[in-house]
């Protein structure tokens, strides 16, 4: 049985039928850029070959998986890698949000089965020579971090590691808080979110793109305070605006690892005035993200160039996901191009969750 109650926001709120979702790309996009990678038909093509040899879904969640667009996700955060890196991201892409979504949709529906998941997936990126496992969603990683090692500097490849690592322990910790309905206040939130949304792993990417040359300097420029709060800023800017247009779904499924939940929880707001409180500090991140920009330091001639793309993969990222909501299914079904046009959305009954896992070594 599962562990979980439902959520006391979930059973005391009263949601209207419809919603209105604010335009967050009409601002972003005035900061951030926005094109695709030419070659994302074939990575995407590839990287689902390479998913589907592990059996991890049949049927109907098969098709919904494959429906979702991860292929053109990653191509419009990644405009800019060749061929083969795309691919590699792109599998990557495909590992996460399988994960992800065994943790949000029900699969692991216990803090045990949660923690076998964790120690298992880290298990194949602190020993990766060891056979892969018979959790298939950690095997497919075990496949992806071997083929990284490959190419990888040894900062780069610690630096991936432990961005999962933070990546995983913060999902467990929102586990842990889901058990016993615990809403973290708006800055544990803010601080938790920075690492469920994985983002510092994505960021790792464009590290390990500018690392070939110079990793101990990489590492260096990346850790500069005004650095790293771009990086942040952007990471907030992303995932503030996903929690937004994931609320509806989110909510459906009970779960209120949501910015707009805890604005209603500890704002004491209704649903469209915590909306709109996002909607502003989202827009007041830009704004950060943009004075901070400004105040960069001259690092030095070359590495210049290597902050300047770094800083570029980290908007093209966010603009790219933020864009990507409104091109896939998984938010907003098949009434996604009319929430972009309209910001009408209407509020969805309670949604089943998925079937239990059994998490195998």
């Amino acid at each position: 049985m599962p562990e979980f109650p439902t959520p006391q926001l979930v059973a005391s709120a009263t949601l209207p039928d419809q919603l209105y979702l604010p335009d967050v790309s009409a601002y972003t996009s005035k900061v951030f850029g926005l094109k695709i990678n030419p070659h994302h038909h074939q990575a995407e093509r590839e990287s689902y070959e390479w998913y589907d040899s592990y059996g991890i879904h049949s049927g109907s969640r098969r098709q919904k998986l494959f429906d979702a667009g991860f292929g053109l996700m990653t191509a419009l955060c990644y405009p800019d890698c060749d061929f083969a890196h795309l691919r590699v991201v792109t599998d990557f892409v495909l590992w996460l949000f399988s994960f992800d979504d065994l943790t949000d949709a029900g699969g692991l529906d216990s803090i045990q089965g949660m923690k076998r998941a964790v120690d298992v997936t880290m298990n194949v990126l602190r020993d990766p020579t060891s056979p892969p496992p018979k959790f298939n969603v950690a095997a497919i990683l075990h496949s992806y971090f071997n083929r990284m090692c490959q190419d990888a500097s040894p900062a780069t490849i610690r630096h991936f590691v432990d961005a999962v690592d933070f990546y995983t322990q913060a999902v467990f910790q929102q586990k842990v808080n889901r058990s016993t309905d615990t809403t973290p206040s708006i800055e544990e939130y803010i601080q938790l979110r920075r690492d469920t949304s994985a983002m510092k792993i994505a960021w790792g990417k464009f590290e390990f793109e500018q690392s070939r040359s110079s990793a101990d300097q990489t590492y260096e420029v990346v850790n500069h305070p005004i650095v790293k709060e771009l990086a942040d800023a952007g990471n907030d800017i992303l995932t503030w605006a996903n929690d937004i247009y994931s609320f509806p779904i989110e909510f459906a499924r009970g779960d209120t690892h949501n910015f707009v939940c805890v604005a209603m929880e500890h704002k004491q707001l209704g649903l469209e005035d915590a909306i709109e409180y996002v909607n502003k500090l989202t827009r007041k991140r830009l704004h950060e993200y943009v004075e901070a920009k400004a105040k960069l330091p001259s690092f030095g001639p070359g590495v210049d160039e290597q902050v300047a793309q770094y800083l570029l993969g980290i908007e093209y990222c966010a603009q790219g996901f933020i864009d990507w909501t409104f091109m896939t299914p998984r938010y907003f079904g098949d009434e996604a191009a009319r929430v972009k046009e309209t910001g009408i959305v209407n509020l969805m009954a309670p949604v089943a969750l998925d079937a239990h896992v059994v998490v195998e070594v």
